[in-house]
């Protein structure tokens, strides 16, 4: 239900824009995976439960399961692992809105953009008693934006070398 929703708010709209010429095809693409994606994302962070299934709960200490003696919790660890996963897309998606900015300022805009998200979600799961507000949550969602958002620098900056290496070889 969801995935009709978004295309009717961004694919439907972004085709008469698309057909008008005043955006790419790319574009339209670009934005429909950020929709796409945040749905994703909030589905699998509040919509997931009913409303009022975990109310109050709030753990403001970090336990990623990791120390450096290794790991300390199995269960915290996977969980962490899981939710650095999942930021990791949304990093690589936000952080292309930037590309025009130098490599350094784009992974720190996807960065900060990718705490407010987690921090959104984490309220939102507070507010509705849909999950626990967990500051683990937030480190974790975090670096999985601030990796995406260097996976898609470094990428940018290969292929823009790669394309600036074939110019002048022209």
């Amino acid at each position: 239900m969801l995935l009709i929703i978004e295309t009717c708010i961004v694919f439907i709209p972004g085709l008469i824009f698309l057909i008008k010429k005043k955006t790419s095809f790319g574009k339209l693409l670009h934005v429909y995976l950020l929709v796409l994606y945040l749905g994703v994302i909030l589905t699998m962070t509040i919509f997931r439960r009913p409303i009022g299934t975990r109310p109050g709960i709030v753990h403001l200490n970090v336990d990623t399961g990791f120390s450096l003696s290794g790991i300390v919790s199995k269960w915290s660890a996977a969980f962490s692992t899981l939710n650095t996963i999942l930021f990791i897309p949304w990093g690589m998606i936000i952080c292309p809105f930037f590309s025009k900015k130098r490599p350094i300022i784009s992974i720190l805009i996807t960065t900060i953009i990718g705490a407010f998200t987690s921090l959104f979600i984490e309220i939102t799961q507070l507010h509705t008693a849909t999950g626990m507000f967990e500051a683990t949550d937030i480190v974790t969602n975090t670096t999985g934006a601030f990796i995406g958002a260097v996976i898609m620098a470094v990428l940018y900056l290969v292929f823009s070398q790669s394309r600036k290496i074939e110019i002048d070889n022209k």
